[in-house]
């Protein structure tokens, strides 16, 4: 589970391209932390997209209900028009920036030190909790931005760990 800035894409990517105006709007959407590879360097900077909704040819399951996008930029250019019932819309994403990775057998080794704790989860639940309570956003009165209900996923982390009994 990731958590939320209250950072938008452009604030975290200023290379995004702003050429037509689906990405000036995506732009705009606030973005989660994929984790802590990748953030810095735009030579290196990875964007992530997920979804509850499906567009054929534009997105693929990961696990039931929730779809990455395949090319976030193709996606763009044929949505750009943002008209009809099967149009992915910059709000309908979920966005995150950076990624975590680990070396062979690592990941193995934290899991076996106690490091993580590991729980079968339904694409429901994992709906539930990331995209229900992290990326939940308010319009900010004042500046009529978006800004994330729970910037850092504190609600969104004790939802999840007492559903699972911790």
């Amino acid at each position: 589970m990731n958590r939320t800035q209250s950072w938008t894409l452009a604030k975290h990517c200023p290379e995004v391209k702003h050429d037509n105006l689906y990405w000036s709007l995506l732009s705009e959407e606030i973005v989660g932390v994929g984790g802590p590879v990748g953030l810095d360097h735009s030579l290196d900077r990875s964007v992530i997209a997920l979804t509850t909704k499906e567009q054929p040819g534009m997105t693929e399951e990961v696990i039931p209900g929730i779809y990455r996008v395949i090319n976030l930029d193709q996606l763009a250019k044929l949505n750009a028009k943002l008209s009809g019932p099967d149009t992915l819309r910059p709000e309908d994403l979920s966005l995150f920036v950076g990624y975590s990775g680990w070396s062979p057998g690592q990941l193995q080794s934290e899991i076996d030190a106690g490091f993580w704790t590991l729980a079968s989860a339904s694409g429901t639940y994992v709906r539930d909790c990331m995209f229900k309570h992290v990326m939940d956003t308010i319009v900010e009165p004042t500046t009529g931005k978006r800004v994330p209900i729970d910037a850092h996923g504190f609600q969104a982390w004790a939802s999840m760990r007492e559903s699972l009994g911790m």
